[in-house]
């Protein structure tokens, strides 16, 4: 096996961004602004959920219900989009898990997208599009070989 065999910048010295095909670097760069809306996203939430009572009209037990539940669901927010950063940064040096793990987010997001279409169309459309050209760009041939050669560890097997 010799050096040009080899990939990731584990082993060539280079960064990641610098060692990644161009479709991934794109694919990093949409998961990163997504996450960066989700995070965005959580954090509202959580601090919205304070004024959520005074809004609908409820009281007492059912109010502390209604904000902690609202709290629960922006801080899962948050983390599930710092966790997808974490992801991609691991994707971009060319770890199949972070892709998998990445797929699959991606998936539930498409998923979750129907729901968001009926009450914001135009958001849902972007959102869809957004995470259909993150994951086509995780598997397009330079990606594949990306994630296919051999990493420094691997190699001395």
């Amino acid at each position: 096996m010799t050096d040009r065999d080899l990939s990731g910048p584990e082993f060539t010295g280079e960064t990641a961004l610098e060692a990644a095909p161009v479709e991934l670097k794109l694919s990093f760069g949409l998961w990163l602004a997504e996450a960066i809306f989700g995070i965005f996203t959580g954090v509202a939430v959580a601090v919205v959920a304070g004024i959520i009572p005074e809004v609908v009209g409820i009281e007492d037990d059912d109010a502390a219900i209604a904000v902690s539940v609202l709290i629960g669901i922006g801080v899962f927010t948050a983390v599930i989009a710092v966790f997808r950063i974490i992801c991609s940064v691991y994707m971009l040096r060319g770890r199949v898990w972070a892709r998998n793990t990445l797929t699959i987010l991606g998936l539930l997001g498409l998923v979750g997208v129907w729901s968001e279409l009926q009450t914001f169309p135009g958001v849902a459309v972007a959102h869809a599009l957004v995470l259909l050209v993150a994951l086509v760009t995780l598997y397009l041939p330079r990606s594949n070989a990306y994630f296919r050669a051999p990493f420094p560890a691997s190699a001395a097997n």
